[in-house]
């Protein structure tokens, strides 16, 4: 994460500030640059120095750091719980507990620790950014926006948190604003191609592919694209009119194991039924509700599947068992269900009435009657 990557220099200092304590009496001497064997030294030391002084909760708390910035989250868990554990809740300590929940991403336990960490420490830079991302990954956008401005107003020259701040507006629909701090981030220094993901995510989203087409080239003219920008593609292509394009790139990402195979098998749903080769929008909407059985949303497809193929009760199950489903989860796809309901329990009994006129008429005239139409039995 990101937010892991800054190394400064006060892993020296806070290292031989251990030494201060009167119980150690072992030094650490200054090692010659960061790399590799300055983390294997130093975490030698502090290892010498918690043996020295098994109470010393400042060791454990800058072994934690060092432990961080080496991407290793359960160790460094091990040391900061020690370190709250012999010394309390010092908010340094919360910090350092929440910014490895963060690593191990378990983001809202992650922001409930960098919570008590603002309430008795002083306000920083790392406390905003972390209590930012902790926030905006566990989808708390508003407190994602707060704290994205509190750690641009003390480093409004970070790209970090242009990039936050923008995907959080995108996530409120704020289409505009977003799109300037993501133009913003990447003026200041982010990856081009990270912000040009989420602005094609961000049009997308909005409808407007023709806008997230152009993000999309421009990503592609940088570099090749990811898994993830494979998915967006395949998605801005098929409304785009670049329909075996979407299809071609869906069956190479279709088993990729670093994405949700759901969305995968969504778009192949979609595509299908645009297409209408039905018999495969079934087998994807299938596919879905294996992965996620309450998922409304293939239901729904199914229903309208049922729907033109005639196959009404069919149709009708499926949009009842929608409608049994808690209304407020997916709670716009469960109030189109409803309406569409409505409307083709309408359609079967108009249907049904027309056909007992006709098959009136036709008995009339001795002709064979009409297979029936029932609103109650399926053909």
């Amino acid at each position: 994460m990101r937010i892991f990557c800054q190394l400064t220099a006060f892993c020296l200092g806070s290292i031989l500030l251990l030494s201060c304590r009167e119980s150690v009496k072992h030094q650490i001497p200054e090692p010659p640059r960061f790399d590799s064997d300055y983390y294997q030294y130093a975490l030698t030391s502090l290892d010498e120095t918690i043996r020295e002084d098994p109470d010393n909760a400042e060791a454990y708390y800058r072994k934690a750091e060092m432990l961080l910035q080496q991407q290793k989250a359960n160790p460094a868990l091990t040391s900061i719980r020690k370190a709250i554990e012999l010394e309390g809740h010092h908010p340094a300590y919360r910090l350092t507990m929440a910014k490895a929940l963060l690593l191990k991403e378990q983001y809202r336990e992650a922001f409930r620790e960098a919570r008590e960490a603002s309430k008795n420490g002083e306000p920083s830079v790392e406390l905003y950014e972390v209590l930012a991302e902790a926030s905006l990954r566990s989808n708390y956008f508003n407190d994602a926006l707060r704290y994205s401005d509190s750690a641009l107003w003390l480093a409004p020259k970070n790209y970090q948190n242009y990039l936050r701040k923008g995907i959080a507006l995108a996530a409120r629909k704020d289409t505009v604003a977003a799109e300037t701090n993501l133009l913003k981030s990447i003026e200041l220094g982010a990856k081009p191609t990270e912000a040009y993901s989420e602005l094609m995510t961000l049009y997308v989203n909005a409808g407007n592919f023709k806008k997230a087409r152009s993000y999309m080239e421009k990503s592609l003219a940088i570099q090749q694209p990811d898994e993830k920008t494979k998915l967006l593609q395949a998605k801005i292509y098929r409304h785009t009119n670049n329909q075996d394009s979407a299809l071609a790139i869906l069956y190479r990402i279709v088993d990729s194991p670093v994405l949700n195979r759901s969305d995968v098998f969504q778009e192949l749903k979609d595509w299908y039924f645009d297409n209408r080769v039905y018999d495969s929008t079934i087998h994807y909407a299938n596919q879905i509700l294996s992965l996620e059985p309450n998922n409304k949303e293939p239901m729904l497809t199914l229903a309208r599947v049922y729907d033109r193929r005639r196959s009404y009760q069919q149709a009708i199950r499926t949009y009842e068992q929608i409608a049994s489903l808690d209304s407020l989860q997916q709670e716009e796809i469960h109030k189109i269900a409803t309406e569409e309901l409505v409307n083709l329990r309408r359609k079967v009994a108009y249907l049904w009435k027309k056909q007992q006129e006709e098959e009136f008429n036709r008995m009339k005239q001795g002709l064979t009657p009409l297979p029936a139409i029932s609103p109650n039995e399926e053909q």
